[in-house]
Formats: structure tokens, C-alpha cells, sequence
């Protein structure tokens, strides 16, 4: 159960009349002489209210009740609205808050519905207010479980502050295909339907994004279904199964862009299950094959939305234990714990085409960092995380000198505690510059970026970095 409230009140001390509005209304919520209207609720439970201070407080109740008969309003039906909620309702009408009140998981989306209902703006804010808070607080897959909720209630075609909210929650955390969730299969339909064309951070692939909807689907149609990399793609299943998954596919297939897929990945393993239209799939290759499409197709990177970036150690806790790093819990900033140089990559490699950026802020800085990319395969084969050398990849030192390998050169002036750098990657162009504090440096334009990268940072004990996403593109 969550408790929502919106003030703390001393519930010990008694009420005089005369003394507080809001508590003297508040009495008005028990007191049987003030009623003159009846309100059923689905579940069947019927609550008694002033008609007066209902219509005078809210739009929708005073259309229903000046534009009814007498004998309609005496007993008002609400086949949507239990009377837990409806409780919650009237207390806000008649006193403009709301003391104490325990909800599910399913109630809390209730009790947005019924403000969205009733046109109660004021308290749709303080609902948002709160739900961004719980979110904050709980594990990941709140979020899921509130955003399936949300579904289920509203229409899938809505959209407002709630499920923009929750659709935000969802996105900002790697969707594994290989962990069970709380994502029903209408909301991540309502996921990629509305993150499909809308820039918002997002943390998942495109490809792992398809992979994780198969999985999803194989565990609702395959009794015991036990995924596994190997398994994801294998179709090797009774033709009744087979016809199963592609009619649960079938309606996601429009909200899943081909051109953000690497070649390999559509020809090795989306090709063979024969789900896309073969006008879908020729566009996808000739967009990957042929250079002289317009620049806006041709640079499609492998992710919706704002590329999100967390430490590696986020998912690998291992790594923190026996390397001597300090990830925080949401994965964002590292820190080292002791005084020799330590790198540590992100989560998410960069391959392909188009632009990715992303900052690193500088909350705390002792001695020197470095700040930029590797190669991914060169990481692969040298521990990229237990490196123990100044200069690995293509970085920027807080020395306001830039570095690869041993070559090095005067790019801006030095870094401090504070400052924000921003990546551009260019993987079209293969080049890179840097931002400090939203002023951006010239391309650095004897670089050979290699065609796998992944962000790194180099640090010692008393430094902090923070990984974010690069939002001024939202603007």
C-alpha cells in the first residue's frame, strides 16, 4: 500500500468551529444534516455529500446536477468509480486537501482517473507531485506496474501528465530481455506507440527494445518459456505457437524502426522470422547499403529518443566489489576508493550511424580525469575497467589538453568542479568534439574514431563524475 497525502495535519487536536474553513468542511464530510445527494460507486457502496458545495467546487458535478431531474440526482451512478476513491474525491472538494489516505497500485491510478474525470487540475498536480516522488524512492519496476495500470484505465490513445510521467519513468531504465517485469503487453504497446516518433531519454536499443517484446510475447503464448540468448530467436515451435506469436507481433510491427538496427542484426535475425512486410525490410536494407540516401535516413543511430547512459558497474555490482569503484544506486556517478587511476565505461555500445551525445559532470574533482570514448573491441581485450593508465581511447583531461594514446594537445582552458561536458559523436563522420559548459569546441580533426565505441572515464579517489543525458536537444 502507498500512502498519499498532501499536508500533515496534528489529528490530536480538536477542531473548534470558527477557527479553520478546512476543518469545519472537513466536519460537514460526516455531518447527515448537510446531505442531499447520493452517489453510487462500482462497488456498490453508496456515499452521501452536500449537492451545494459538490457544483459550486466542481464543473462536472454541476452539470450533472442542475442539468438533471430532481429524481436523476438523488442517486448519481459511477460505474468507474469505487468509493475509496470517491472518498478521496469529496474530501478535496470540500476542503481543498487531503489528510491520509492508502492506496494500491491500482488505486493511485484510480484516483488520477477520477480528478481527470472530474476536471480537479489542481489535484491531478499533486498526484503527479507524489507519484514522481514514490518513483524516486521505490525500485524500477514501479514504474512499470503503475504505467500497465494506467492502461488498463485509460484510453491508448491518451496522453497527459501522468503517462507522460510514467512513460518517462519506464524509458530511462535498459529494458533486459532475460529479467521477468511488471510490463503488461498493452503497456509497452502504449510504450512504443508513444515514444516511437517523441524524443524522450531512453535507455534501450532499438534492437534489444524488438528482443525484449519476443520474449515478452514467447512467456504469454509458451507455457514454462525460460529465455535465453540462444532462444530468443529460435521459431522452431509448433505451427499453432508459431501463428500465436506473430498475432501478438503483429500490431507492435508499426512502432519498431527498422533503420535504427544494425545491418548484421536485421539480416541475421529479424529477416528470418518473416513478421516485417517485404517492402519493410528492402527500405531497411537499401537505407543501410546505399551512402547516397538523404543524410536524415542514412544517419538513424540504434536508439529512440535521447540516448541514456548509466556506468557498467550499475549492472554488475561485482565489479564495484572487487575493483574498488563507488557507483551510486541509480547507476549515474562513479567514484574510485583509492588513490590509484581507474576507468570505467557506460552500459550501452555505439555502433552504426548518426549523432550521440551525452554529459559528464564534474561534481567533484581532485588531481585529474579524463572524460571521452574508446574503442569497444580494444576494451574487450584490455579490461577497459581495471585500467590502470592515464590516457585510454580519445579523451579530454581536466588539464584542458585532449589525448590519444601518447599524442596530445591543447584543446580549452583547464576543467573545474562544476562544469558539464558534453560528447558529440559524430559516428556518421566518425568524429568527435567537446562542450564545456554549453560552448562548443572545434571537431578534433585528427581522431580516427573506429566504428564500435563505448563512453569512458578515467578517475582517482576524490574525484566524482556524473554520466547524464544530453537534453538541450529536446529544445
Amino acid at each position: 500500500m502507498t500512502t498519499f497525502f498532501k499536508t500533515k495535519t496534528n489529528q490530536n487536536k480538536p477542531s473548534v468551529r470558527g477557527k479553520s474553513l478546512e476543518n469545519d468542511l472537513r466536519a460537514l464530510l460526516n455531518d447527515e444534516r448537510s446531505f442531499d445527494i447520493s452517489l453510487k460507486c462500482s462497488d456498490g457502496v453508496t456515499l452521501r455529500a452536500c449537492k451545494n458545495i459538490l457544483a459550486t467546487r466542481s464543473d462536472v458535478f454541476n452539470n450533472i446536477i442542475f442539468n438533471k431531474s430532481k429524481a436523476e440526482i438523488k442517486n448519481i451512478i459511477f460505474t468507474r468509480i469505487n468509493s475509496t476513491i470517491m472518498k478521496v474525491i469529496l474530501e478535496f472538494l470540500y476542503t481543498s486537501n487531503i489528510k491520509k489516505v492508502d492506496l494500491s497500485v491500482k488505486e493511485f491510478i484510480d484516483m488520477y482517473y477520477a480528478a481527470s474525470c472530474f476536471k480537479l487540475s489542481e489535484l491531478q498536480k499533486d498526484i503527479i507531485e507524489f507519484t514522481k516522488k514514490i518513483l524516486k524512492d521505490g525500485d524500477k519496476d514501479l514504474g512499470k506496474q503503475l504505467l500497465s495500470q494506467y492502461v488498463e484505465i485509460f484510453a491508448i490513445k491518451s496522453y497527459n501528465g501522468m503517462s507522460k510521467l510514467l512513460i518517462d519513468s519506464v524509458a530511462k531504465f535498459r529494458l533486459n530481455p532475460l529479467e521477468d517485469d511488471s510490463l503488461s503487453l498493452l503497456g509497452l504497446k502504449y510504450l512504443l506507440s508513444k515514444t516511437f516518433e517523441i524524443k524522450v531519454p531512453f535507455a534501450t536499443t532499438e534492437f534489444e527494445l524488438f528482443k525484449y517484446t519476443l520474449i515478452k510475447i514467447k512467456k504469454l503464448i509458451i507455457k514454462g518459456y525460460l529465455p535465453t540468448h540462444d532462444s530468443t530467436f529460435n521459431m522452431d515451435y509448433e505451427p499453432i505457437i508459431v501463428k500465436g506469436i506473430q498475432k501478438q507481433l503483429k500490431p507492435l510491427l508499426p512502432y519498431f524502426d527498422l533503420h535504427r538496427m544494425d545491418f548484421m542484426c536485421i539480416m541475421n535475425y529479424i529477416e528470418p522470422l518473416n513478421i516485417f512486410p517485404s517492402e519493410r525490410m528492402l527500405d531497411a536494407y537499401r537505407c543501410k547499403i546505399d551512402e547516397n540516401i538523404s543524410a536524415q535516413e542514412n544517419e538513424s543511430r540504434l536508439i529512440r529518443g535521447i540516448p541514456i547512459f548509466r556506468w557498467q558497474a550499475y549492472h554488475e555490482r561485482i565489479i564495484e566489489l572487487n575493483y574498488g569503484f563507488q557507483v551510486s544506486k541509480d547507476g549515474f556517478t562513479v567514484q574510485v576508493n583509492d588513490n590509484s587511476i581507474k576507468s570505467m565505461i557506460a552500459d550501452m555500445l555505439i555502433k552504426g550511424k548518426g549523432i550521440y551525445e551525452w554529459d559528464i559532470v564534474i561534481e567533484k574533482l581532485h588531481k585529474t580525469v579524463w572524460i571521452g570514448i574508446c574503442d569497444y573491441d580494444k576494451t574487450l581485450e584490455e579490461n577497459v575497467i581495471i585500467y590502470i593508465q592515464k590516457y585510454h581511447g580519445w579523451v579530454l583531461c581536466s588539464d584542458g589538453y585532449i589525448y590519444h594514446k601518447k599524442d596530445c594537445k591543447r584543446y580549452g582552458t583547464e576543467l573545474k568542479e562544476g562544469d558539464i561536458i558534453t560528447i558529440h559523436l559524430n559516428m556518421t563522420e566518425k568524429s568527435v568534439a567537446f562542450s564545456i559548459n554549453g560552448e562548443k569546441h572545434p571537431i578534433v580533426s585528427d581522431w580516427k574514431i573506429t566504428s564500435k565505441i563505448i563512453p569512458v572515464v578515467s578517475l582517482r579517489q576524490g574525484s566524482k563524475l556524473r554520466i547524464q543525458p544530453h537534453l538541450n536537444e529536446l529544445s
